[in-house]
C-alpha cells in the first residue's frame, strides 16, 4: 500500500548533491540552474551553526518563496536573518515560515508549480487534463510541506 504524501518521510538529498550544487551556484556556470535553484544560508536557532542549502525557489520582486519538508524550517518560526545566493548575487533578507495555514500553503504551492512545473513531482503534485495543478494533490502536499517566505532587504 502506498503512503499518503503527508505520511512519507522527507527525502534527503545526498551531501554530494549539496556540494556540487553549491559549487555550480558559486561559479560562472550558474545560469542554467540558478533561475530555479538558490543557496540559502542561515544560522541554526539552537546550534548557532551556519548552514547553507540549495533549495528550489520562486521570486516576485523582493519576495522569495520556497517549500520544504525538512526540519530546518523550524529556524524560521520567528523572523530570522538569511543570506541567499540568487542568480550569481548574494542578497540578505528575513525569512519566516508559514506552517499552520494549510489553505494558504496550497494556494502558494499552486502558483509555485505553475511557474516551475518540474518541481511538482518533488511535492507530489499532479496536473489535470487542462494542465492545471490538481487540487487534491495540492492539499495533500500542503499537509506535508512548509512555506518559507524571504523578504529581501533593500540595498
Amino acid at each position: 500500500m502506498a503512503l499518503n504524501i503527508a505520511e512519507r518521510p522527507p527525502r534527503r538529498p545526498p551531501a554530494f548533491f549539496n556540494r556540487v550544487a553549491a559549487l555550480i551556484l558559486h561559479s560562472p556556470l550558474h545560469g542554467p540552474i540558478s533561475k530555479s535553484l538558490m543557496l540559502l544560508t542561515f544560522t541554526g536557532h539552537k546550534s548557532g551553526k551556519s548552514y547553507t542549502l540549495p533549495v528550489g525557489y520562486t521570486r516576485e520582486n523582493d519576495t522569495i518563496k520556497l517549500f520544504t519538508d525538512h526540519n530546518w524550517w523550524k529556524n524560521f518560526r520567528q523572523p530570522a536573518p538569511v543570506t541567499v545566493r540568487v542568480q550569481g548575487k548574494n542578497l540578505t533578507g528575513t525569512a519566516l515560515a508559514l506552517h499552520e495555514d494549510k489553505e494558504a500553503i496550497a494556494e502558494e504551492m499552486r502558483t509555485f508549480v505553475q511557474r516551475l512545473p518540474g518541481a511538482a513531482r518533488a511535492y507530489g503534485v499532479t496536473f489535470d487534463a487542462k494542465g492545471q495543478p490538481n487540487s487534491e494533490t495540492l492539499h495533500q502536499a500542503a499537509q506535508r510541506f512548509v512555506l518559507v517566505r524571504i523578504q529581501l532587504h533593500q540595498g
